[in-house]
């Protein structure tokens, strides 16, 4: 029983949040809950937040209705490296949740293609990948605003 009990006090003091895997059309990706450890961080940052079905739906409508014109110049994009915003289907995402300073909500969202991806990692943490061209990428959407902005496309070694 005392077992018991310190296994149930050690939960409740110590949340693993599972991370939430949310499909809609044409996207598939999983919610790091405010608790869960990243490495991650927002400018102007108040708090963490987990974003919630509806908040992922709206990122995603945005980040369709703007990333072709935030991606003109398509950095890292030749060659062998796809144009992101022409290929977004085959990209897995990561969605992890902020409050800035004016109270507004940002999700962060990590996109990783799909091919060669492992899933028990994409709940376990952010995946960091270095190089990889547009095959890795993220960008911020702020939902009170509606505005997509910091589209970091990785380099090509």
């Amino acid at each position: 029983m005392k077992t018991l009990l310190s296994m149930l006090l050690f939960l409740w003091f110590n949340p693993q949040q599972t991370p939430d895997l949310i499909q809609g059309k044409g996207f598939k990706g999983y919610v790091l809950g405010k608790d869960r450890f990243v490495l991650t961080t927002i400018e102007n940052q108040k708090e963490r937040y987990t974003p919630v079905e509806e908040d992922v739906l709206l990122a995603e409508q945005i980040l369709k209705e703007d990333l072709a014109e935030l991606n003109i110049p398509m950095t890292d994009q030749s060659g062998d490296c796809p144009v992101i915003h022409r290929n977004l289907k085959k990209y897995i995402r990561q969605y992890v949740g902020y409050v800035n300073t004016a109270g507004e909500k940002v999700i962060w969202i990590n996109f990783l293609w799909k091919s060669g991806t492992d899933n028990q990692t994409l709940t376990d943490e952010v995946v960091i990948v270095l190089d990889g061209c547009s095959h890795y990428w993220n960008i911020k959407v702020n939902l009170d605003k509606r505005l997509l902005y910091d589209l970091s496309v990785n380099g090509s070694a």
